[in-house]
């Protein structure tokens, strides 16, 4: 849903607002997170038979930079139409590659805080799926990934504060730069089916969607 002007916010959305300590409960299980990304690669990747020519599971992690459209504010939802309103955010991710062969996982969360329309709109996302290495060329390998998990988002002068199931396809292109420092580039996109925004609009949902770039490091080979 694209809205130009959000207006008030329905009583609907706040009713079911979240309070500051379920913010801070989400970022607290962000390391569990990682930690069984990690020990669940771990265990299955011991399981697998690899051929000689196809690289072991590997686990790196890292951080980026983000630049989405929120889908708020903005005339649409494409990712380059909005850049007077596009918001800023740091995020960080682990990823775990070839834990059955080219399939693997990702967790990731980010925080939108900055820029935006303005007024106080931020977007909040902790995410996880599989992902999977779709081509290798040289240095340069690319991934594509579904994640799902939820979303927060802080309405315009603070009026309400939502979370929302999310699903987000997305692609990254990453090249490795030494053994161990990999730099990435990623593509977003993601739809929250339950969002509703001013009334009589009923559920069209939200796309928020955007870029970000960063770097990780591998861990474990």
């Amino acid at each position: 849903m694209t809205l130009k002007n959000a207006g008030s916010i329905p009583a609907s959305l706040i009713s079911s607002a979240i309070d500051s300590k379920r913010l801070v409960t989400a970022l607290r299980m962000w390391p569990a997170v990682a930690l069984a990304i990690f020990a669940w690669a771990t265990a299955v990747s011991a399981q697998v038979q690899y051929s000689a020519t196809e690289p072991g599971m590997s686990i790196s992690a890292g951080g980026e930079v983000s630049t989405f459209n929120p889908d708020w504010g903005c005339s649409n939802d494409a990712p380059v139409v909005c850049w007077g309103h596009q918001l800023l955010g740091l995020g960080a991710f682990v990823d775990a590659n070839h834990v059955i062969h080219r399939f693997g996982a990702e967790g990731e969360a980010r925080w939108l805080h900055w820029r935006g329309p303005g007024q106080g709109l931020v977007q909040s996302n902790y995410l996880i799926g599989p992902r999977y290495h779709a081509l290798e060329r040289g240095k340069l390998s690319l991934y594509a990934k579904t994640l799902v998990g939820g979303s927060w988002m802080t309405f315009p002068k603070n009026e309400a504060h939502g979370s929302y199931f999310t699903v987000a396809p997305g692609v990254a292109l990453e090249y490795r730069l030494t053994p161990k420092l990999t730099f990435r580039g990623d593509y977003e996109y993601q739809i929250w089916p339950a969002f509703s925004g001013l009334p009589g609009l009923g559920n069209n949902g939200l796309a928020p969607n955007g870029f970000s770039v960063g770097a990780s490091y591998r861990l474990r080979r």
